[in-house]
């Protein structure tokens, strides 16, 4: 991005995003109005106005460096609802739906996780069945973002036999109406972003609201969750950032034993020691943005090494601003305070730990170490 572009960002988010973050975060308030500012600004959906994944990073963690919860709406609307629709949808849907989920003027849903199977995402047992010519969809998910609130949904469905796992999954574009019904799930951070359990009974769709091919939905998923975990490690950074200097300026103000804070050696080698960390983030975060969004799958391995080590370094760093910060940190009304319940989001969403370490792990015994860490 340029220094026009960042500069606008920053002012935007200081303007806006600042203001709300709090009441987001306390009342579990949904920022309807400041989704349609984002929109209109090419906040939402970076890669669909032009930009480069690494402009797509930037953006997330400066909002993260705020507010988990305006990032990880940005991540669900954008890469998890936008991306797959811009890059597998047909004519038809782009030409619908794209404009004005970019714009924010609807709101999306991506509907892959169940109470039977998160990270087992072969095994998911909402169904599709063809029935008269139309596709009926019934089941149920869990955790989606903005379900609460979504204008329509991507859901991914069984279309074939279960023994055949994710061979037989297909996605489907469904338009909010009578037989989507949510539910709200309450949760420690990233509140006010609508996380919800949405069920679907006797759903109809036709043919034109596939998105990619019958059954060939795993390829669409994965898109997604590949964009997903580089936006979700960017939201990590910016929320390592955003505490890390809150807690520096507090170090810097606070008095202890006749001195500042920041002037005890101990306190100097946290910062010093957090800092190095968010760097290793920002540089592996540089290298993966130069593959582009058509490579993502040449370098999965890479996309996992860097979802596990900016969620674990980055709780780290916040758990360390919080130890700098002291009481104030554990209080309410803090950002390092927020941070540290949002920032456990990411060791979940767009894959556990434990995902990304079994990915890794593939890789390692494909190809070996290097194909990795080169």
């Amino acid at each position: 991005m340029s220094e026009i572009l960042v500069s606008s960002l920053r002012e935007f988010i200081k303007r806006e995003v600042e203001p709300l973050a709090e009441k987001i975060d306390k009342e579990d308030y949904y920022p309807r109005e400041l989704v349609r500012e984002m929109g209109k600004l090419g906040y939402l959906s970076p890669l669909y106005e032009g930009l480069t994944i690494y402009d797509m990073c930037n953006i997330i963690e400066e909002i993260a460096k705020v507010s988990g919860s305006v990032a990880l709406i940005q991540d669900a609307q954008g890469e998890l609802v936008i991306e797959p629709i811009r890059t597998f949808g047909n004519e038809r849907q782009k030409e619908e739906f794209l404009d004005k989920l970019a714009k924010g003027e609807l709101i999306g849903g991506f509907g892959l996780s169940e109470p039977c199977c998160g990270s087992d995402a072969g095994n998911i047992e909402t169904k599709a069945e063809k029935i008269h010519g139309s596709w009926v969809i019934n089941g149920r998910k869990m955790w989606t973002t903005q379900g609460l609130y979504a204008d329509l949904f991507l859901v991914v469905a069984r279309t074939g036999d279960k023994k055949l796992k994710e061979k037989t999954l297909t996605v489907f574009l469904l338009p909010r109406n009578k037989c989507i019904s949510t539910k709200k799930i309450e949760v420690m951070g990233n509140r006010g972003t609508g996380t919800a359990e949405v069920e679907f009974s006797d759903c109809e769709v036709g043919e034109d609201n596939i998105i990619g091919e019958i059954n060939g939905g795993w390829k669409v998923v994965k898109y997604a969750l590949l964009i997903g975990r580089i936006a979700i490690s960017s939201i990590a950074l910016g929320l390592a950032i955003g505490a890390l200097e809150e807690a520096l300026q507090w170090g810097n103000q606070r008095e202890v034993f006749g001195s500042k804070l920041i002037e005890h050696q101990g306190i100097q080698w946290y910062v010093a020691e957090s800092t190095a960390y968010l760097y290793a983030i920002k540089s592996v975060i540089k290298e993966i943005s130069a593959y582009g969004p058509e490579r993502l799958n040449e370098i999965e391995g890479k996309i996992s090494a860097l979802k596990y080590l900016s969620s674990n370094f980055a709780q780290k760093v916040i758990d360390t601003a919080v130890q700098i910060m002291g009481g104030l940190g554990y209080a309410k009304g803090s950002k390092v305070e927020r941070a540290y319940r949002d920032v456990r989001l990411t060791r979940i969403g767009e894959g556990t730990d434990e995902v990304q370490l079994t990915i890794i792990d593939k890789v390692i015994r494909k190809n070996g170490i290097g194909k990795i860490i080169q």
